[in-house]
């Protein structure tokens, strides 16, 4: 099992469409909680509804006089101005994606009713996009060490490939690699909020966006008029439960998968059982029998990390259908479908200064996660834990990417992890979760709604995939209701239903 850039880094660095910015300032050009100039955004230069706007935040808000960064925001005006509630801070969900990209290709991010009654904001959080991202050295990146190395030396040359890296990044980004934690983005959104001139904002955050979302209620509660948290990420776990529970998690979705396809006839994969017929073709990639074909990068062998990881991405919008079908095509070891389909619908091409990756997944996760590996018997362990929890889809980089992405980390853990904490002042919080999630486990979502106890209430879909918003319209609708509505009673715990199966 090896990491690649083609296969990994490459993927990762397209995932958006970005436009970059500078690296951080020396001093901040406008003081903290100044309003902000809007004006007309490049990519819609047309659409009255759309302003994008800078502000610029110190890099380490402990040192404000320090070095400073400029942010990258966007708002999308309430539709119905007369009905105006206020500000809803969008928190991006995924590791590196723009926030900024999000409101701007996306008019349909929430519902006709929810968009007619807020003023729809989002940034592109520290080191991403617009704001000071984070570059590294194409040329470092470490694709030649193993996933998951076997003796003392590969684990040696591993943490100083992944080390030497990381140096890269540090140099050519600048000191906000070393500021990437989620409470610092607290600290932005918070002045993000004062240059809005608005006294609070609600906040909807998903995945990796609940972290921020749990740092801003419990920095200014009073601040915070209501929040809806979905696909939770619960910020108590170590890395050995981080392991178990997201390899659990893909596993939960593929079992949910190969008995959809058990019992749906024109599913190629079902005779002799669909669990039995990926064992076969995951054998076939450890065997180095296929070939990844990845636009723009020369072809290499697909092993059976490589593959379950892109089979795992299919279970975040229950692309199960599309999955058969592509599986049979990568049994004739034609796997383009594996790879197809990366980057956010709408964005622009990312422009990047030559010989450089945007790579800031390592620099925000490793900013909030205190995940140690102290040598090879560490990984080997941590590999029996992932295989024990996933016994079919084995190794995926959702569940191990936490084993390598902070192994040539030097910097300090400045967010690490700890129990969520909400006072008195701060407002009920609604969280969702689907049943079944390949990322964020649900179990997560129970133990972020005890620590939250009594401010918390969880609302669960009984269905598949990442995230619910837009596939339930029961979850829909009580989440619509609890951003207008944050004071009406809501249960401790309730649930929507899944669709029904065939």
């Amino acid at each position: 099992m090896r990491l690649r850039l083609t296969a990994l880094g490459a993927l990762a660095a397209t995932l958006l469409g970005l436009a970059l910015s500078g690296p951080a300032q020396a001093r901040p050009q406008n003081p903290p909680g100044a309003r902000m100039a809007w004006a007309a955004c490049p990519e819609a230069p047309e659409d009255p509804a759309l302003r994008c706007g800078r502000m610029t935040v110190p890099v380490d808000w402990a040192d404000p006089d320090g070095p400073a960064l400029d942010l990258a925001l966007v708002r999308r005006a309430a539709a119905d101005t007369s009905r105006r509630i206020g500000v809803l801070f969008h928190g991006q969900g995924a590791l590196g994606g723009s926030g900024v990209d999000a409101v701007l290709h996306n008019p349909q991010l929430f519902s006709a009713g929810t968009s007619s009654r807020f003023d729809l904001v989002a940034m592109d959080v520290r080191g991403t996009g617009r704001s000071n991202p984070v570059l590294c050295d194409a040329a470092a990146y470490p694709g030649g060490v193993p996933a998951v190395p076997a003796t003392a030396a590969q684990f040696a040359r591993a943490v100083e490939a992944h080390r030497a890296f990381a140096d890269t990044c540090r140099s050519l980004t600048g000191p906000v690699f070393d500021h990437m934690d989620s409470r610092s983005v607290a600290r932005d959104m918070d002045a993000a909020r004062a240059a809005l001139g608005e006294r609070q904002l609600s906040f909807y955050g998903d995945s990796f966006g609940t972290l921020t979302g749990q740092a801003y209620a419990e920095l200014f509660p009073t601040r915070l008029r209501t929040a809806v948290w979905e696909s939770n990420l619960d910020h108590t776990v170590d890395l050995s439960r981080w392991v178990a529970d997201r390899s659990a998690a893909v596993e939960d979705s593929f079992r949910g998968f190969a008995d959809w396809c058990d019992r749906t006839p024109s599913c190629p994969q079902r005779a002799g059982g669909t669990a039995r017929w990926y064992d076969r073709l995951h054998a076939k990639a450890e065997r180095g029998e296929l070939t990844a074909t990845v636009p723009g990068a020369p072809p290499f062998t697909l092993d059976g990390y490589l593959l379950s990881t892109q089979v795992s991405f299919f279970f975040f919008q229950r692309r199960w259908a599309e999955l058969s079908d592509c599986l049979t095509q990568v049994d004739a070891d034609r796997t383009g479908c594996l790879f197809g389909g990366g980057g956010e619908q709408g964005a622009a091409a990312m422009a990047l200064p030559p010989g450089t990756l945007h790579h800031p997944q390592s620099a925000a996760f490793c900013a909030d996660h205190r995940m140690p590996v102290n040598g090879v018997a560490d990984v080997l362990r941590l590999r029996e834990v992932a295989l024990a929890n996933a016994p079919h889809t084995g190794l995926t980089a959702v569940a191990w990417g936490a084993v390598t992405d902070c192994l040539g980390m030097t910097g300090e853990t400045r967010n690490p992890q700890r129990p969520l904490r909400l006072g008195g002042q701060a407002p009920t919080v609604l969280l969702t979760n689907s049943r079944h999630d390949p990322s964020m486990p649900h179990r997560w979502a129970e133990r972020v709604t005890a620590q939250a106890f009594p401010k918390a209430r969880l609302l669960s879909y009984e269905g598949w995939g990442h995230g619910s918003y837009w596939i339930s319209d029961c979850v829909r609708a009580q989440v619509d209701r609890h951003l207008a509505k944050p004071q009406a009673w809501t249960p401790p715990r309730t649930s929507c239903p899944g669709p029904p199966e065939p």
